[in-house]
């Protein structure tokens, strides 16, 4: 019998090696996936399955408690079920010649840091020219997860710019700092795993009433309160990650304020949203999030965005030293 190709063989680097480059491939192009005709996105995928398992079982007539069991088991079954393929992808391309290639691009699809710097900036630039309609499109795909299509229309130039830095700051969370700490603990299941339940999150609190609700307590109704506790519950510990990079990125970024926005982290409700309005010096409430009086101005998102790069650039950094880390050691 042949032996099986020792693990690292055919060019199947360190995870850590693969994140590093994934993250570089996606900062510099973007999802490539999503660019590519006839190939299906794999967050796509979920978002329709989770679509049709919402129509099918989110009927209004069953009682709230068969609402929420019925929609804990979509969130396990579907979480569970990604971890599962991603321990088969993982194992895989850890074998076979060269199919690490596979999972450079699943990762590179899965890690959404471009999206959130452009929509920051796109925000910016309608904010500058003055034009709502310019500015509401900006937001749509930045925030539109956590706003309902009807709030977004009733939002003037100081709400469509709180929305762009709220909304802008727990995306980089949600689809760049979790998916990164996932990935450094658990591998490819749990990153895919933490990816699913988001994406089911942002999908049923949408679809779970008429026109859409937006994803936040409150108002997320019965079937997918599980999905959007349990997406709170993945993302508290990456949300005070990116609080801490952003409060670091300050000393680097002209104009912001380090020492601030750490004075902030202990109350914030979110530790990005807190650090970001600290680092600006941005009017907010008691709970870190930002009041009209606060409402960032298009040269502040534009230095928020620059905050967000650079905090990229630390957790990048840091990576890098593990990587160096697990070669010496």
């Amino acid at each position: 019998m042949t032996p099986s190709p020792p693990l690292g063989a055919y060019g199947a680097n360190d995870p850590l090696f693969l994140l590093l480059a994934a993250l570089a491939v996606e900062a510099y192009v973007g999802d490539v996936i999503a660019r590519l005709p006839r190939v299906p996105h794999p967050r796509a995928l979920l978002a329709r399955l989770a679509g049709r398992l919402g129509f099918r079982l989110n009927r209004p007539q069953r009682g709230r408690r068969a609402l929420v069991l019925r929609g804990l088991f979509v969130v396990i079954a579907l979480a569970l079920g990604a971890a599962v393929i991603g321990w088969a992808l993982a194992a895989f391309t850890r074998v076979y010649p060269f199919a690490w290639i596979i999972e450079l691009f699943l990762l590179v699809a899965l890690i959404g840091q471009n999206g959130v710097l452009s929509g920051l900036k796109s925000v910016a630039d309608g904010l500058a020219t003055g034009s709502a309609e310019r500015t509401r499109a900006a937001l749509r795909p930045l925030a539109g997860e956590r706003l309902a299509p009807d709030q977004l229309e009733r939002l003037d130039l100081r709400g469509l710019s709180i929305a762009a830095l709220d909304g802008g700051a727990r995306r980089a969370v949600s689809a760049a700092f979790a998916p990164v700490l996932f990935y450094i603990l658990l591998g490819l299941p749990g990153l895919m795993a933490q990816q699913t339940v988001w994406t089911l999150a942002c999908v049923v609190a949408n679809s779970n009433k008429p026109g859409g609700s937006g994803l936040g307590f409150g108002r997320e109704g019965d079937f997918a309160l599980a999905a959007v506790k349990l997406d709170a519950a993945l993302a508290w510990v990456p949300d005070k990650v990116a609080g801490l990079l952003f409060a670091g990125a300050a000393a680097f970024v002209p104009g912001a304020h380090p020492v601030t926005a750490l004075r902030r982290l202990p109350r914030a409700t979110s530790w990005a949203v807190g650090a970001i309005g600290g680092a600006l010096r941005l009017t907010g409430r008691k709970d870190g999030t930002l009041s009209r009086v606060g409402a960032p101005e298009a040269t502040q998102l534009k230095r928020a965005a620059m905050l967000l790069g650079v905090a990229l650039l630390i957790q990048g950094g840091l990576i890098a030293v593990l990587v160096l880390l697990r070669q010496t050691a």
